[in-house]
């Protein structure tokens, strides 16, 4: 998971090179609407991200021996709802950045943050009460959560909907508000 939001930098800069060519200001003269631009931006860092998602899964099921494809179906679930929300996250950081220099750091401290928060670097099981609810705030946590009760706790496909949700509901949240910062 932390290695999915790394690529929001490449995803970042993307928008940001196309601000300072000019190319978002042609596009924006065209008959495309803006939400249009904006989805096909989003529909090319989700691809990114999904992608390397599977690269990852299949390399930690058959390398790692990590039992990732026990329910395939619950973990696909996972992985495109983390790559939704991601993918969101990395449009939102593309259309706040002025520059280069702010879309990397724009991009570094949510990967550093959330990963911290949300259990990729210590699972949250072995945190306090506390610091358990405030990781929860980080889509990290419920991703972490759905992979972990697939692979670690062996649980099955009903395991998964709570933490896809949230991170359905994560992506629709940063994708409106890179529409609304993007208007």
């Amino acid at each position: 998971l932390q290695f999915a939001i790394a690529g929001l930098i490449t995803a970042a800069s993307v928008i940001v090179t196309e601000r300072k060519s000019r190319t978002l200001q042609r596009l924006l003269t065209t008959s495309v609407r803006r939400i249009q631009i904006l989805l096909g931006h989003y529909l090319a860092i989700f691809i990114l991200i999904f992608t390397q998602f599977s690269i990852l899964i299949l390399f930690g099921h058959f390398f790692l021996k990590i039992d990732y494809l026990r329910v395939p179906k619950a973990t696909f679930l996972v992985a495109f709802c983390a790559a939704l929300c991601i993918a969101a996250i990395g449009l939102l950081i593309g259309v706040i950045a002025k520059d280069e220099e702010q879309a990397v750091s724009f991009s570094l401290i949510p990967m550093f943050v959330l990963s911290g928060l949300g259990g990729a670097w210590v699972p949250l099981e072995f945190t306090g009460e506390t610091f358990r609810a405030i990781g929860h705030i980080s889509p990290i946590a419920w991703a972490m959560d759905g992979f972990k009760n697939i692979s670690v706790r062996g649980f099955g496909f009903d395991s998964v909907l709570i933490p896809a949700a949230v991170l359905t509901g994560y992506a629709v949240v940063f994708f409106s508000l890179s529409l609304w910062r993007f208007n």
